[in-house]
């Protein structure tokens, strides 16, 4: 009987085929040795070990290794190594990333994107974790811890999400943090998850930030002093007279007449340039302008990347950065013009962006600069920031000061309130800060 080619089976071709599906994919392995041709003539012999859009490396036959900038190939060499490690290269107009590999869920004790919770870190203390979706495989990450007035829960972290996950930043909440408990206690609770969290391969040991509101953000304080924090993002919170924190960035929030918000002018006069005073209206509450929140982690973000700007190793992290920035500036080109301009001028002047996204990013700030109306925003939070250092960071006192007021510092608020009138909420924060502060 003959056999159809269709029904023939031959048992040697089986183990063939087995044997090419179970071979590993040539992309993204090394090239065998051989000749590359620089655009200036040059030529050398190496193989290729892996590649990004910018730049491969490459091993020479000594087996010396160094990375090599694409545009220095000719184009042949180019499109060779782009194809052979699969590098899709940015959409024009597209900020630059980096090609870091985004955290797997499997594997990972708390799935990222979600709320895991309460875990604890020791008898008696515990904590709510969050890790962001935008984690890179490999990459410590910086984290923020909240200690709230009431206690942490899911619900209290809610308004910290979207700049934790913009930026790449772990949050976690203390379960027992509360006003009626000493500093002492919710400390040692502070500590016992810290010190559970920096044993991980996930967090990095010497970014770990402090948050809270009202006695939680005095707790930031306290915790960053005790626990050797790299800074803090307070809100409504005052600084303790005994706590004497001397190093990291801090960028402090609070309501217009928040009666805190002498105590958060003298921290923010403190600081100086390490820090910003970010107020807006209202009393003693955050913001209902959530996105402030957003912007403070990436203050604290772009303040470590730019105070450590000659540290190769955080190169991936600067781009995910600028590149998570560049798209928020975008997003907010149209429907809040003048706050893009805001974290643009930040960028621009503070972060000192450069390479290619700088490029990028000059040509969005200096569209949005053209607008008289964003640069009233721009100008009118500066002077926001300066007149809390000055005036309120000048009071000479002792605890917070409920229904003070002073009436020079009244007439000068209000002076800047009819000068800044063109930004609604530039004038009505200026406008609250000339009231009586209240709770």
């Amino acid at each position: 009987m003959q056999f159809s080619h269709k029904e023939k089976h031959h048992p040697m071709k089986c183990l063939i085929l087995l044997m090419i599906v179970s071979l590993p994919t040539l992309k993204s392995q090394p090239t065998e040795v051989r000749q590359w041709h620089a655009s200036s003539g040059h030529e050398t012999q190496a193989r290729a070990l892996s590649a990004t859009a910018t730049a491969v490396k490459l091993e020479l036959p000594s087996g010396k290794t160094f990375e090599l900038p694409l545009e220095k190939l000719i184009a042949a060499d180019r499109e060779f190594i782009l194809k052979r490690f699969n590098v899709v290269l940015p959409k024009v107009g597209d900020p630059q990333r980096s090609t870091d590999a985004l955290i797997q869920a499997e594997g990972q004790t708390w799935p990222p994107g979600k709320i895991s919770g309460p875990v604890e870190s020791a008898p008696g203390s515990h904590y709510y974790i969050y890790l962001p979706k935008s984690l890179r495989a490999g990459r410590k990450a910086p984290l923020l811890h909240f200690n709230g007035s009431g206690g942490g829960n899911p619900e209290q972290m809610q308004r910290y999400l979207a700049g934790c996950e913009s930026f790449g930043w772990i949050l976690v909440a203390s379960v027992e943090s509360k006003n009626n408990t000493t500093f002492v206690v919710n400390s040692r609770h502070a500590a016992n998850n810290i010190a559970m969290l920096r044993a991980t391969p996930l967090v990095d040991a010497r970014r770990i930030y402090f948050t809270g509101q009202s006695g939680g953000g005095a707790m930031s304080w306290w915790n960053a002093l005790e626990l050797d924090g790299a800074g803090t993002l307070p809100s409504i919170g005052y600084i303790p007279f005994e706590i004497k924190v001397t190093k990291g960035h801090h960028f402090i929030l609070h309501g217009a007449t928040d009666y805190n918000r002498y105590l958060g002018g003298r921290a923010a006069a403190q600081f100086g340039k390490d820090a910003f005073y970010r107020m807006h209206p209202g009393g003693h509450n955050y913001p209902k302008e959530e996105y402030i929140i957003r912007e403070g982690i990436g203050w604290l973000t772009g303040k470590y990347l730019a105070a450590n700007s000659g540290n190769s190793s955080l190169a991936g992290e600067r781009l995910d950065y600028e590149a998570a920035m560049i798209d928020w500036i975008r997003q907010l080109s149209e429907k809040d013009p003048g706050l893009a301009y805001h974290l643009g001028e930040f960028m621009v002047s503070t972060y000192r962006v450069s390479g290619k996204n700088a490029t990028l990013l000059d040509g969005i700030v200096s569209k949005l600069r053209q607008s008289p109306g964003n640069v009233v925003y721009e100008e009118g939070v500066q002077a926001i920031h300066e007149f809390g250092v000055k005036e309120f960071g000048s009071f000479q006192y002792v605890g917070s000061m409920n229904g003070k007021n002073h009436e020079a510092h009244a007439k000068t608020a209000l002076r800047l309130a009819e000068k800044y009138k063109g930004d609604p909420f530039v004038e009505e924060t200026l406008r609250e800060m000339a009231l009586p502060a209240q709770k």
